[in-house]
Order: C-alpha cells, then structure tokens, then sequence
C-alpha cells in the first residue's frame, strides 16, 4: 500500500476549476521525481466518494483551484488547520461538498492521514470550457515542484 496520495480535485468542464485534475495528470508524466509508493489520484468532483482513499495514508496532498481574492496562477500551500485558525474568510474549495467536509469526515471515521496540505491556484475563469486559463497553465510546474517537495519531505512546515 502506498503512503502518500495526491489527489487532484476540481471539474473538468468549468476552465481553471480543473486545476487539480490537469495537475495530477501532469505528476503521472513526470513520475521519476516522486516517490515509489505515491498514489496519484484523479479525485475530480467525488467529495465524500473519496474517503477510502485517505485511509491508511501518513500523507495526503490536495491540489484544488480556489478563489481567494487574488491575482489569477497565483499558487498557496497551506493546510485545513491554518485555514479554519485564520479568522478571516479561508480560500475555500469551489465545490459543493468539498475538501473541508472531506477531511472532517475522515477525522470523524478515523480515516484521517496524519499530515494534509493543500496546494491551490487562483482561478481566473470558470466559464464553461475545458481547457485552463493562460495564468493558471503557466502556474502548474509550480505546482508540481510544491507536490513533489512535500512528498520529499523538503516543504516548510505550515505555520
């Protein structure tokens, strides 16, 4: 069984909110940087379908499109816990039940990994469209660098 699982959430047909999607299937062709016992995981719009997934993992990353006020490809990393400690309003998931509700559930049945960070990019479009925004492209080596760097271990810690 591997230990980590990157998941890569998003819908494929609203533009950049397919973010996570486009970026774990960019990790797959990139594979020699990460670890062997990595799952990477297509997890789209599932929610709550994904809790099996977590289970028995030390680490998950998520990666999700989020809407944060800020300037289009612009890339966060943080974890659920810095999110609900910050006081004002987080960069939250754009789906409807989403990775919040996800990572409480797994808490809840115990399924939670013991570590979780979520790497996001600012969206600039969710019209309806497949492909992504110019910005949120050119922010994807990005992405992938933050991804491959947590699962060596060489991230900062969240603070």
């Amino acid at each position: 069984m591997s230990r980590y699982v990157v998941i890569g959430l998003g819908n494929l047909l609203h533009g950049d909110d397919g973010l996570g999607v486009h970026a774990v299937r960019r990790l797959r062709e990139l594979k020699e940087g990460l670890p062997a016992d990595v799952e990477l995981l297509e997890g789209g719009v599932l929610g709550l379908d994904l809790l099996p997934y977590l289970e028995g993992k030390e680490k998950a990353v998520f990666i999700d499109a989020v809407d944060a006020g800020e300037e289009p490809g612009a890339v966060f990393r943080f974890s659920p816990h810095e999110v609900l400690r910050a006081g004002t309003p987080p960069p939250v998931s754009l789906h409807d039940l989403g990775l919040y509700e996800l990572v409480g559930a797994a808490k809840l049945l115990e399924q939670c990994p013991r570590e979780i960070i979520i790497i996001a990019v600012q969206v600039k479009s969710l019209d309806l469209g497949e492909g992504l925004s110019e910005e949120v492209e050119a922010a994807l080596p990005a992405v992938c660098r933050l991804v491959e760097e947590e699962l060596r271990g060489e991230a900062r810690p969240p603070s």
